[in-house]
């Protein structure tokens, strides 16, 4: 089987490891992969889509939008620009394209999970949620909210602990990028058919529960997921285990 990765990083790299039987094309701006599955283009995949990998003629394609800014125009660069092209290109390809829970930042001290309609805070969450309405519209894509990625390097949970970043409690969104690789594996496999997940532990926690420093109600949602929840399924269960 051949996968296109477009936006290829950690969690394509982790992937591509643990599936060698993959024939994997990844597209990044800059450095390699030493796994001998797979082959890396160094571009900008929003400038265009290189004839090297329509040639590949891929099975799939796994979309990992990519920004170098907090910007508008950044976050439509990477999330918008090369969409309808995709599809256009590779119209036999399977598709599963990585979002973001940052489309339900509207909402505050409330439960949400895959039926509830998104609701941005801000013009570049209304991009993704812009991105999501094309894909939706195709029935060969599945869609993956990923919610706060923790790594074993890096601990978002800790950070703001640590820094201080800010002191209103909030649902701590997590999720770790093995848990990702694991729903990215089973769609492929043929394991999981849920056209939209949201990618989130299944216990959740506010920063009031684990830190004194943070009370009163929490000022976003408690994201929940009712495609992929089944606590047996997750290598790490709650941010606990983590900190």
């Amino acid at each position: 089987m051949k996968i296109l990765v477009i936006g290829y990083g950690q969690i394509a790299e982790e992937f591509a490891r643990l599936n060698p039987q993959f024939q994997i094309l990844g597209i990044r701006r800059q450095n390699t992969s030493q796994l001998s599955n797979v082959e890396i283009i160094n571009e900008d995949y929003s400038s265009g889509i290189s004839i090297t990998a329509q040639k590949f003629d891929p099975d799939w394609i796994i979309y990992f939008p990519k920004i170098k800014n907090s910007g508008l125009s950044e976050y439509e660069n990477g999330y918008l620009k090369q969409l309808n092209n995709l599809y256009d290109l590779f119209p036999s390809a399977k598709k599963i394209f990585i979002s973001s829970t940052r489309v339900f930042s509207g909402y505050a001290n409330l439960e949400v999970d895959e039926s509830s309609p998104a609701k941005a805070a801000d013009a570049q969450g209304k991009v993704i949620v812009k991105y999501e309405q094309i894909i939706q519209n195709h029935e060969d894509s599945f869609l993956l909210r990923l919610s706060g990625l923790i790594t074993q390097s890096s601990n978002f949970v800790k950070l703001v602990v640590n820094k201080k970043l800010f002191s209103s409690n909030k649902y701590i969104n997590a999720i770790h990028l093995d848990d990702v690789v694991s729903i990215i594996s089973g769609i492929v496999n043929g394991h999981i058919s849920a056209k939209l997940i949201n990618c989130v532990m299944p216990y959740s926690k506010k920063y009031s529960d684990l830190f004194v420093d943070f009370s009163g109600e929490p000022v976003n949602a408690e994201i929940k997921s009712i495609k992929y929840n089944k606590t047996s399924n997750f290598k790490f269960k709650s941010v606990e285990k983590l900190l």
